[in-house]
Formats: structure tokens, C-alpha cells, sequence
């Protein structure tokens, strides 16, 4: 019997693989923005909107919840920030394997 082996991802491969994800997915949201008529000015607008929104709304989330925290520790406000940062992207990540 023939021994298999592993298969690997390289990082190039990885890579090429989500870039032609991201080309698909910009190439449906042109065809709905197009069928709904929305310029790309507006377009912009809307989806700096958009991160706005959810970035203060992470922040808010994760600021209100280690209030607590960091008023027991004496934290650089950069060290702040680095810290919710890894949350916010550590709860992103969780929330897309929930979504899979």
C-alpha cells in the first residue's frame, strides 16, 4: 500500500486561491451595484459608512466590556488599543468559522 502523504498549503497558494475569491466577490457586488444603479461616489460613501459603523461598534463593545479591566492595571493607551485590537480580530475570526 502506497503511503500518502499530507497535503500542504504553501502560502502562495493560499493566497492566489483568496485572491481569486475576492476577484469573484468584486465582480458580483459591480453586477448588483450596476442592476441598482449606485455610482461609484456613492459606493464609496456607503462603504466607509459601513466600516465606520462596524469599527465603533466593535470598539464600543469591547471598551464597554474591559472598562474593568484595564482600571485595574496600570495600560499604556497604546497597549489599549493593541489589546483591542487582537480581541476585535480574534472575535472576527470566530464569527466567520460560525458562519462556515
Amino acid at each position: 500500500m502506497s503511503e500518502k502523504n499530507p497535503r500542504f498549503l504553501t502560502n502562495a497558494t493560499v493566497i492566489k486561491v483568496l485572491a481569486k475569491v475576492f476577484a469573484f466577490q468584486a465582480i458580483e457586488i459591480n453586477l448588483l451595484r450596476s442592476q441598482a444603479g449606485i455610482s461609484d461616489a456613492n459606493w464609496k460613501t456607503l462603504k466607509t459608512e459601513a466600516f465606520k459603523k462596524t469599527y465603533a461598534k466593535q470598539r464600543a463593545f469591547y471598551e464597554d466590556r474591559l472598562n474593568g479591566a484595564f482600571a485595574l492595571e496600570h495600560i499604556s493607551q497604546s497597549e489599549r488599543e493593541t489589546r483591542l485590537l487582537e480581541l476585535w480580530l480574534k472575535q472576527s475570526e470566530e464569527s466567520s468559522k460560525d458562519e462556515q
